[in-house]
């Protein structure tokens, strides 16, 4: 199966390849992949920051596509389609890896609770802990700090910060997931 129309050697449209793909032509499945797996990575990338983590969920989007391209209903573009599956994946890819354990260890360096007993050494480092950690959250865009504040100091859940917000619960946490990431990489450099 080529790529191409034999008629005038243009490549073949979304259309007749989603078709031939649903017929059983792997080539064609892949055609289309290959025709918009820059624009997915692109798409990731915007999303989540970690070129590992992207390829992943690349990987874990085509083979939905490939296992489900029978579904495809031509109701939207394929594009469309492609890139609902995506953010979906991504979704899927933050609730099972690093996004919990993330924000369990930002949460950790963030809950600065000092016992009375412990010594002044430890006090000043848990001071300019709480201090670098302040400042890296007073540098991120204004809907990452709010979000983080509302979870953080206020311990909202991401329905009630999504409420505050007047955003989506995704929007909510993908704005705190972005906001952890940026105050780690402040903090690491």
């Amino acid at each position: 199966m080529k790529n191409r129309d034999k008629t005038n050697d243009k490549p073949l449209d979304d259309e007749v390849l989603t078709r031939l793909a649903q017929q059983g032509e792997t080539p064609a499945l892949e055609a289309l992949l290959k025709r918009y797996r820059t624009s997915v990575q692109r798409y990731l990338l915007s999303l989540i920051n970690d070129p590992d983590a992207v390829e992943d969920i690349i990987q874990d989007t085509f083979i939905k596509v490939y296992i489900s391209i029978h579904q495809y209903r031509r109701e939207a573009s394929f594009k469309s389609w492609l890139f609902v599956i995506t953010r979906n994946s991504w979704k899927n890819y933050l609730r099972s890896h690093q996004y919990q354990t993330r924000i369990n260890r930002f949460e950790d360096v963030y809950d600065l609770n000092i016992a009375a007993e412990e010594s002044p050494e430890n006090t000043l480092t848990q001071q300019q802990q709480s201090k670098l950690l302040n400042n890296a959250i007073n540098k991120l865009p204004c809907k990452q700090r709010i979000t983080l504040n509302l979870r953080i100091s206020q311990q909202l859940p991401f329905t009630r910060i999504a409420a505050v917000m007047k955003c989506s619960l995704s929007t909510a946490k993908a704005n705190h997931y972005a906001g952890v990431k940026t105050v780690e990489r402040i903090i690491a450099a």
